[in-house]
Order: structure tokens, then C-alpha cells, then sequence
């Protein structure tokens, strides 16, 4: 017998196919070729394989699907969070503008760049943000947000810049009222102004009169006389004149001079705080009585120290003495 006709007998060969159910029912039987069951078992896995490739690419689909609403909504959240960063950088050059017009920084230079106070997203960047922010993300160029990030990383790299020099600035003015001297040397009476007069030491008829580098303060020696601002001390010892005498350097071109001390409580090179005890008074040098003869120098000139003290009530110790001539030098 050919082969080919061998299985050809085969296949019409019955199968038969006996269902056998429970105790009420019939067994049931089916009889089929072994052909037509090869046939149908050979459909039945190609429907599977064709159903789980169909569900497989589903269930890809939805998957991808899913990740890309998740990435949306990050990409959606981390564009209202750029946003609301973009709105606090507004509000830092808002304060920035006001802490400078309150410290009359305005008027000067700014090392930043004459727009530092100004600044925020052009049209493109805003709408660029929107976009975002809408949701159609797939229009949205990657490029878009590296602009965006990199603009507010710059603009909060000039708004600390911009706090840093205002803190400095702050600083800086805080020392310069500290080095500032702004408070009475000493107590007593005020017994010569700063100015021309005669000399109370040489009373020539022919005598033009003298420039009084300085103010007079008289009282009983050993009277306590402080410090009138922050400092270095930068002399002390004997001057021709002087006496005994104490030169703090405040820094901004500032000194202040003490002279006539009966004694010095501090030496060259100290540093003093403002109200600090330095010295007690005298009569030391050139003088006709206890009182401390002070002086401020701006850049080597002396001025007058009046611009820098408060003038105190007549009931206050400090004032003109009735007898002007009675200590002065």
C-alpha cells in the first residue's frame, strides 16, 4: 500500500468521543474522523496563539497608554510647579526693588547689571509654559523646558547675588555707624567750641587768635571719658601739647583724638567698642584744668565734633559753661 494512501486511512479513521456525565444524565457520544479532529485541534491553537498575540499587543497598548497619562501628569504637575517657582522669583525682584529704595540703593551702581531688579519670562517662554500646563504635552520640545529651567536657575542665581549685596550692603552701613562717633566722650560742661579763638594760655594784644581743632569738656579729674564709636586704638602716649593722648582709628577715614588724660587704660593696637572706658581725665600738656580735649578727623581734617553729638537739654550736665575760661586748652 502507498504511504500517501496509508494516511489517508488514517485520517478517516473514527474517533469516537464518549462524554460520560454524572448519574442523572446519558453518557453522550460523538463520532468524528481522526482527520477532522486533527483539523479543529489545530484550529483551536491557532485561534489561542492568534488571541494571545491580540491580547498581548492590547494589553502593550493600554500599558503604554497608562505610562504616558502618569508621565502627563508629572510633566502637568512639574509645570505649575515651574510656574509657581517663576511667581516667587517675581515676588523676589518686587522685594528686592523695595528693600533697595528703602536702603536708597537705587541711585547707586549695580554690580549685577542695570536690570537686576527687572526681569520674568518673554512671550515665547510664557506661552511655551501654557502649553504645557494645557496638557499637549506632545508639542511641547524638550528644548522648551531646558530654556525654561535654565532661565529660572539664572534668575534666582542673580536674585541671591542681588540679596548677597544687599546683606552686604546692610553690613557695611551697620559698621559704618558703629565707626561712626555718635555719643558725649565724657560728662561735664562744654568749656571751648571748635573754631578761631584766643588762646587762653597766651593773651598777646597783638594776637590774631588760633583754629580750636576741637571741643573743650570740663569736669573733676579722673573723670571717666569712653570710647565714642568702634575702633583701633592707633596712639597711645605723650604729645607735645596733648599730653596724654589716645588716637582711635574708626576705619572710612575716621579718627578720633583724646587728649589732657591723666591716665590711659588701653594701648596702641587695642580694639575698642563704642562707650568702652579708655582713659580718665586730666590735665596733662597744654592745658589750664581738668577737661578732655576731643577731635574728630575725617581724611586728616579735623571738623567739627558738634555735627556728630546730640546737644543735651539745659538740664542735662553737657552745656556752655558760665565760666567759659575757667578749663580750657
Amino acid at each position: 500500500m502507498e504511504p500517501h494512501q496509508r494516511i489517508v486511512d488514517a485520517l478517516r479513521r473514527p474517533l469516537t468521543v464518549l462524554v460520560i456525565p454524572d448519574a442523572r444524565l446519558k453518557p453522550r457520544r460523538w463520532q468524528v474522523s481522526a482527520g477532522f479532529f486533527l483539523f479543529m485541534l489545530a484550529l483551536w491553537s491557532g485561534v489561542t496563539v492568534w488571541s494571545v498575540f491580540i491580547v498581548g499587543r492590547h494589553v502593550d497598548y493600554w500599558i503604554t497608554k497608562a505610562d504616558n497619562q502618569v508621565m502627563l501628569a508629572k510633566m502637568t504637575r512639574l509645570a505649575q510647579e515651574m510656574d509657581r517657582a517663576r511667581q516667587v522669583l517675581d515676588q523676589a525682584v518686587s522685594t528686592d526693588r523695595q528693600l533697595r529704595g528703602l536702603l536708597t540703593m537705587a541711585r547707586d551702581r549695580d554690580p549685577i547689571s542695570a536690570a537686576t531688579g527687572v526681569g520674568g519670562p518673554t512671550l515665547a517662554d510664557r506661552l511655551s509654559l501654557d502649553r504645557l500646563m494645557s496638557g499637549r504635552s506632545g508639542a511641547a520640545r524638550q528644548s522648551d523646558w531646558h530654556r525654561e529651567i535654565s532661565r529660572i536657575r539664572a534668575d534666582a542665581q542673580k536674585r541671591l547675588a542681588s540679596f548677597q549685596e544687599i546683606a552686604w550692603y546692610v553690613g557695611n552701613q551697620k559698621s559704618l555707624r558703629n565707626a561712626t562717633p555718635s555719643i558725649w566722650p565724657t560728662e561735664g560742661q562744654i568749656t571751648s567750641l571748635f573754631g578761631y579763638r584766643f588762646s587762653p594760655l597766651r593773651r598777646d594784644e597783638g594776637e590774631n587768635g588760633e583754629l580750636h581743632p576741637g571741643i573743650d569738656i570740663a569736669n573733676d579729674p579722673d573723670t571717666l571719658i569712653c570710647a565714642t564709636a568702634d575702633g583701633t586704638i592707633l596712639f597711645s602716649g605723650w604729645s607735645h601739647g596733648y599730653g596724654n593722648l589716645i588716637v582711635i582709628d574708626h576705619g572710612y577715614g575716621i579718627q578720633t583724638v583724646y587728649g589732657h588724660t591723666s591716665k590711659s587704660l588701653v594701648k596702641a593696637g587695642d580694639r575698642v567698642v563704642k562707650s568702652q572706658v579708655i582713659a580718665y581725665m586730666g590735665t596733662t600738656g597744654r592745658s589750664t584744668g581738668a577737661h578732655l580735649h576731643y577731635e574728630i578727623r575725617r581724611q586728616g581734617v579735623a571738623v567739627d565734633p558738634m555735627q556728630y553729638l546730640k546737644v543735651r537739654g539745659p538740664g542735662e550736665l553737657l552745656g556752655f559753661a558760665r565760666s567759659a575760661g575757667r578749663t580750657r586748652g
